[in-house]
């Protein structure tokens, strides 16, 4: 989605995807872990592109992590340490899904650059390329749910609706990842979903060039709003979203 529309229409795609925390520093206790990168490769017209990603269900801050320094605090996102410590509950009263899908995704511009098109300029990579994102994982969920959901939904639910990407400050890989996917309640006018964002360009250091980071909206969160959350009165939304004023 990142890299749509290539010059080339005709080229064949290959997709994997790497399931890390996104931390990948040197180092780090109690364990350690390789760097980790997504990344576009063109072979015989075929061309295999890598994302990384997290699904993160609990929030953790750059001071906590240490701006990704201290192991300790960031094992507390791993899915043993969210379980052990009941960082979730399902009790009905919050979401079960992940708050978002935190993915490393290869920028516009290095696919074009991969590829041998013509040009390959930063300018690929101008506008709202994770909401675009997000936009397709709603349309999803909305087509995934069942029929009756999607008519209760359409007639008395608040619609999710994609805003304007954000960039950190500074815009550096922790202030990325430890800033999450942004849950605004606009009453009855529904949800607003933004999501922070770290472009490098292919100008950029080696180890950043040519990756565009997004903060996505899981299908299943979207479902959650579509079948339960999204049919609450606006009035039983408390100023935190994850509040439910009964």
């Amino acid at each position: 989605k990142m890299c749509e529309p290539l010059s080339d229409t005709k080229l064949q795609w290959e997709t994997s995807n790497e399931f890390h925390l996104l931390s990948d520093e040197d180092g780090i206790p109690p364990y350690y872990r390789a760097k980790h990168r997504p990344n576009v490769t063109m072979q015989g017209g075929k061309v295999a592109g890598s994302t990384v990603t997290q699904l993160r269900y609990t929030t953790l801050t750059v001071t906590q992590v240490a701006a990704g320094e201290n192991g300790y605090e960031l094992i507390k996102e791993e899915k043993a340490g969210i379980l052990g410590t009941n960082a979730i509950t399902d009790d009905g009263s919050d979401y079960v899904s992940a708050i978002e899908i935190a993915t490393k995704l290869s920028s516009r511009q290095l696919c074009y650059n991969r590829t041998n098109a013509p040009e390959d300029p930063e300018s690929l990579d101008d506008g709202d390329h994770c909401a675009a994102i997000n936009q397709a994982a709603y349309d999803m969920a909305m087509s995934t749910a069942s029929s009756a959901a999607r008519a209760r939904f359409q007639k008395s639910g608040r619609p999710m609706k994609m805003v304007s990407d954000r960039k950190p400050t500074p815009p550096a890989g922790p202030w990325w990842v430890w800033n999450y996917l942004q849950y605004n309640d606009k009453g009855t006018d529904g949800m607003e979903i933004s999501s922070w964002y770290a472009f490098y360009s292919l100008t950029a250091p080696s180890f950043a060039a040519g990756n565009h980071y997004c903060k996505l909206l899981s299908p299943a969160r979207a479902l959650e709003w579509i079948y339960t959350d999204g049919l609450r009165a606006a009035s039983l939304v408390g100023p935190n979203v994850d509040d439910i004023v009964v």
